[in-house]
């Protein structure tokens, strides 16, 4: 900015700039001049898009040979000029405070906000300081968008038990060993931020070999795919949440129940070409040695609006014995109405009933965070100049079911 010059972009009741596909997204600039300056116009920019980028080498010496993978696609893109034009003439911006408005619609169709190693969904405001004959100053802040996941819409695929096996043999041939058995299973596969996944592993260990844990993760899959020079997909699975608890010895079987708690995550997405986010619930069973840790991955969708209760299943003896789910964490309840209708809850082995459960639409309205192990991302984009813009994070939805 000039010396003397500072710029301030706000949006109107919106203090977290989070904003939902179709919305109208309005707010104000504010500049605040101490000492005149001429300039040809001050223009704004909406811009939203999604972007990935890497580089990958192979080979030494003459062989070596680099690739740079690039992929991109635009949303919004609105320039409108708040004082000025491109081609008018010069003016002076006279001391004291300028205030314009600016507003629009989003587009129905935008995916959610995304920061990431190689790439990103990114939605901006800009200011431009168009000056004569020097650098355009660039002044520039980032605003959230989350698409709305109903899990709803997909509850008769969402709200069932999940459950994987596998069967693992050490050594092969005349020296394999008997089998190790191990399950997972979960009682539904949609969840929302701030909701708790019931994770019950199962294990049967006919094997010499010991296994020393077992490992509960929740992951994260982001898919940066590239559009130049080819199609390539670059895979980055992220660990944003884990549990642990012992493992089984040789001969001997058991159950565990594992917990793992939905910290505020993007919503599971493939609406962008370029980049794609999906959750997997692995469980590891960690043995010593150059073996293979057995793992068994059940997929999960993460969501924007909870499964309603009576979509919920509750299991009895055919499934996990006595292994319920609701979508309140720390606050089970169970319903005293008959069976057909009871309110389902989380494992009532472990956790004690308390009253009947509330409903979705009294639930308590989402607050929104960072994401977790998020970094603040910069903004600005090439040649663009540094005016102590502030690096930008997304902020997502998570439920706070605890504190209603």
């Amino acid at each position: 900015m000039p010396e003397g010059c500072e710029c301030l972009i706000r949006f109107d009741n919106n203090p977290c700039g989070v904003y939902f596909p179709g919305q109208s997204l309005s707010g104000y600039v504010e500049l605040r001049v101490l000492e005149a300056f001429k300039v040809k116009g001050v223009s704004l920019q909406i811009k939203g898009f999604a972007e990935v980028k890497w580089s990958e080498t192979t080979g030494t010496g003459k062989a070596r040979r680099t690739v740079h993978y690039h992929g991109r696609q635009d949303y919004i893109n609105t320039v409108t000029y708040l004082q000025g034009s491109p081609e008018g003439n010069q003016f002076d911006i006279a001391p004291g405070s300028h205030t314009y408005r600016f507003g629009c619609v989003l587009p129905g169709n935008v995916p959610t906000s995304f920061e990431g190693q190689f790439g990103h969904i990114r939605y901006t405001v800009r200011v431009v300081l168009h000056r004569p004959w020097k650098v355009d100053p660039t002044y520039k802040v980032g605003f959230t968008v989350l698409r709305h996941v109903n899990l709803n819409e997909n509850g008769l695929s969402l709200a069932v038990p999940c459950k994987l096996e596998i069967q693992k043999v050490f050594c092969c041939g005349p020296c394999a060993s008997n089998p190790l058995h191990m399950s997972a299973q979960i009682p539904i596969a949609g969840y929302v931020p701030g909701q708790t996944i019931a994770v019950r592993i199962e294990a049967s260990n006919r094997s010499k070999r010991r296994v020393n844990e077992f490992s509960t993760k929740l992951i994260k899959n982001v898919s940066y795919i590239s559009q130049t020079p080819y199609i390539r997909v670059r895979l980055e699975p992220e660990i944003v949440a884990e549990v642990r608890c012992p493992g089984v010895a040789a001969g001997e079987q058991g159950t565990w129940d594992q917990f793992l708690a939905i910290p505020a995550l993007p919503t599971t997405s493939n609406q962008c070409q370029v980049l794609t986010i999906g959750y997997e619930v692995e469980v590891e069973g960690k043995i010593t040695g150059p073996n293979i840790n057995p793992r068994v991955r059940i997929p999960i969708t993460i969501g924007t609006v909870p499964l309603t209760a009576h979509a919920i299943p509750t299991m009895r003896n055919g499934g996990i014995d006595g292994v319920r789910a609701y979508p309140v964490p720390s606050a089970p309840q169970v319903s005293e109405q008959p069976e057909t209708a009871s309110a389902p809850v989380p494992y009532d082995q472990l956790r004690p009933p308390a009253a009947a459960p509330q409903p979705i639409d009294q639930m308590p309205p989402p607050s929104y965070e960072e994401a977790v192990g998020s970094t603040p991302a910069n903004i600005l984009e090439e040649g663009e100049e540094n005016t102590d813009t502030s690096k930008f994070t997304p902020q997502y939805m998570i439920y706070r079911f605890d504190e209603s």
